[in-house]
């Protein structure tokens, strides 16, 4: 065999060989992981405030809910259940998509009089420092 044949042998065996890979890598190089959906549950906020019984908290969810606030300024309100967004992998390593939070999106407000006096997500609300007794605080500026 001629070298001109082997080189072309050569080069016909390489394309046949990145055109089998161009078509099997993209069939197996992402992964979709769903993680299990947080049961509903309860977050406790504290509201630090001169007189907090003069202020509401909503809380939306997609939904929205209004609470209360006692006199001690102490709280539980409702979180439902929900699923993070899933997870994509790159050859089921790397992780390339699905950093949703839907704690990120989810809001508490605090209103006076039917104003927002202060509004922040809920993960924020949660990575909050708390009190002896558990509670997230949330300050109010006066």
């Amino acid at each position: 065999m001629s070298r001109a044949t082997e080189a072309t042998v050569h080069w016909r065996i390489c394309a046949i060989t990145v055109s089998l890979m161009g078509a099997v890598l993209p069939l197996a190089s992402c992964a979709y992981r769903l993680p299990a959906a947080a049961p509903a549950s309860q977050e406790l906020i504290h509201i630090v405030a001169n007189a907090p019984e003069q202020y509401a908290v909503e809380v939306n969810t997609g939904t929205v809910r209004e609470y209360d606030v006692p006199q001690d300024g102490r709280i539980k309100v409702g979180i439902p259940s929900y699923r993070p967004s899933c997870g994509v992998y790159l050859f089921n390593a790397i992780k390339v998509g699905g950093y949703g939070d839907p704690l990120n999106g989810w809001i508490v407000s605090i209103t006076f009089n039917g104003k927002i006096v202060h509004k922040q997500s809920l993960r924020v609300t949660q990575k909050s420092p708390t009190d002896e007794a558990g509670y997230h605080i949330v300050r109010i500026a006066q």
